[in-house]
């Protein structure tokens, strides 16, 4: 098709157009596919063994792997909408597989599939091609690409583009100096004025504009050319303006609508071509996930569903699998949505129990051999609790816990315990444990009041209608600042009440300052939140520790 052709002089020559045709490519190139079986429900089951997967992963790039293969598939099917999947080297160790535009394969009247160099000659990679296109609506035979329909817009940016060269080259930005004919001196030369090297006023100017080029930064290219003449004539010298930028480029307005017009041409969002300068980082990156939804997916898609019917199907049913017209290629596009960045997903995770310390490290990029042994685990969630820490013989020793208590609270290793002591029931001990919680809300809610105390003393615009702990929430981030400081001190009472709980002050220093914190991270929420994840864990751990101080 002589379009098709067009498209690639067209991808050549604009550097837009250039761009934009690699924005599916460079995401496709991380999509991953494999062969699953299709039920009748329309679910896919991933193949992780036998012929299908072998058969899939002898599709590779010369350099292994199928980053290339696809990257060039969402290219050609960009600009010309058809290309050729080119293997060759076939059952042997070295197989090899290409995808290229058609004009670099030659099918012989054999049927093998031959690759041909830059001059058209057959090279000795020889081996089977499978033609795989966009089908045009007008014939399904024919291929179909975006370009065919915006290629007068590229055209037109051609002509645009020559115009503003054109003006760049011919342009006279130095103007016209015009003496009158009067004023010039007559040559004393034989040839007359009109050769301007026997023209004295004329070599004059000429030398002093070549100094001035040739010699920038002495004297001669400072000082101001001299020149005498009749005062009857001297007004008549003067500068004609050769080049008006007003006017000369004309063409800047014209080729930035062609190129809109272009970006709106394209199966692709405007943004990918014309930038997303407005949007912040949040806003660019679901423009971007959005993009690759609505228009790579179908193109993965597409090229899954080409490399079933051609050449996964075909193959298997040649070799007589079993069940080879279920078989189909899935696609895994999870690393094009998700971030390559997933420290902060990691985080999240670990907080919410949902992955295990190897994933942690593995999603932080750090080595497995790095991994704490289960001493400096301990110690090091020691300092994260500030629970105390001993040193014996130079060596870190974390405080085990206490003895544990029998149903009337005594200790079976240390026979009736000491009057003075308080003793508990494990009943006791979840009361306990449910009274420390319900304080630990109280306090949550008190750190809200007083933010709001804090706001109105501030603030005597606040209708008076709205309730403390909603204060800050109702004016939003934009108003209220500081979201720590308006908290301060709102989990004292919480401090003094685990106290005589018999925490130690530490344990309940730690705790109330959590509470804190939390409070101010969630201040703009319209509701009191739940208490922070893992503080239970926290209060059993500081109460574990202040009963082993006890014991001790």
């Amino acid at each position: 098709m002589p379009k098709q052709h067009r498209a690639l002089e067209y991808y050549d020559q604009i550097p837009e157009l250039h761009f934009v045709c690699h924005f599916l490519a460079r995401m496709m190139s991380r999509v991953r596919y494999f062969p699953a079986i299709l039920d009748e429900s329309g679910k896919i089951t991933e193949i992780t063994e036998g012929e299908p997967v072998e058969r899939l992963n002898k599709i590779q790039d010369p350099g292994g792997g199928r980053s290339q293969i696809q990257y060039r598939y969402g290219l050609l099917q960009t600009v010309t909408g058809e290309g050729v999947l080119f293997g060759y080297r076939l059952n042997q160790p070295d197989e090899r597989w290409k995808f290229l535009w058609k004009d670099e394969v030659k099918i012989r009247d054999n049927g093998v599939a031959v690759r041909l160099d830059a001059q058209k000659k057959e090279t000795n990679d020889v081996g089977i091609a499978y033609r795989m296109w966009t089908p045009h609506p007008r014939h399904s035979d024919e291929a179909d690409s975006p370009i065919f329909a915006i290629m007068d817009i590229c055209e037109e940016l051609l002509i645009l583009t020559q115009s503003v060269r054109s003006t760049a080259v011919t342009r006279m930005t130095n103007g016209i100096m015009v003496f009158p004919s009067e004023i010039s001196p007559s040559s004393p030369e034989p040839g007359g004025d009109e050769d301007p090297e026997n023209n004295i006023l004329l070599q004059d100017w000429m030398t002093h504009v070549q100094n001035q080029k040739e010699n920038i930064g002495s004297a001669e290219a400072a000082v101001p050319f001299l020149f005498e003449a009749a005062y009857e004539y001297l007004d008549r010298v003067q500068w004609i303006k050769t080049h008006d930028p007003a006017t000369d480029y004309m063409e800047k307005d014209l080729r930035l609508e062609a190129i809109k017009r272009m970006a709106l041409g394209m199966d692709m969002p405007p943004e990918a071509l014309l930038g997303m300068t407005d949007a912040n980082h949040w806003t660019a990156k679901q423009v971007m996930h959005d993009m690759w939804r609505s228009h790579g997916i179908p193109k993965a898609e597409q090229f899954a569903d080409d490399l079933s019917e051609e050449y996964l199907r075909r193959g298997l049913e040649e070799d007589g699998y079993k069940d080879w017209n279920s078989v189909v290629v899935g696609v895994d596009d999870s690393q094009v949505v998700i971030s390559p960045d997933r420290t902060e997903d990691a985080d999240k995770a670990l907080d919410r129990i949902a992955i295990g310390f190897p994933g942690y490290r593995e999603m932080k990029g750090i080595r497995e051999d790095m991994a704490p042994t289960e001493q400096e685990r301990e110690f090091l969630a020691s300092l994260k609790l500030r629970q105390p820490i001993e040193l014996e013989g130079g060596e870190l020793v974390i405080p085990q816990r206490g003895p544990l208590a029998q149903a009337n609270g005594n200790s079976p290793e240390d026979g009736p315990a000491d009057p003075g002591t308080r003793l508990t029931s494990r009943q006791e001990s979840r009361t306990a444990s449910a009274e420390i919680l319900g304080a630990a809300a109280l306090a949550l809610n008190r750190c809200r009041e007083l933010a709001g105390v804090r706001i109105r003393r501030n603030d005597d615009s606040i209708a008076p209608g709205i309730p403390l702990p909603l204060i800050a929430s109702v004016l939003g981030p934009e108003k209220v600042v500081d979201p720590l400081k308006l908290v301060k001190g709102g989990a004292a009472g919480y401090r003094s009440l685990l106290e005589e709980w018999g925490f130690e002050t530490a344990q309940a220093e730690s705790l109330a300052q959590t509470l804190e914190v939390y409070a101010a991270r969630t201040l703009y929420e319209s509701r009191q939140p739940e208490l922070p994840a893992g503080f239970i864990a926290q209060i059993e751990k500081a109460k574990e520790t202040s009963d082993a101080m006890v014991h001790r």
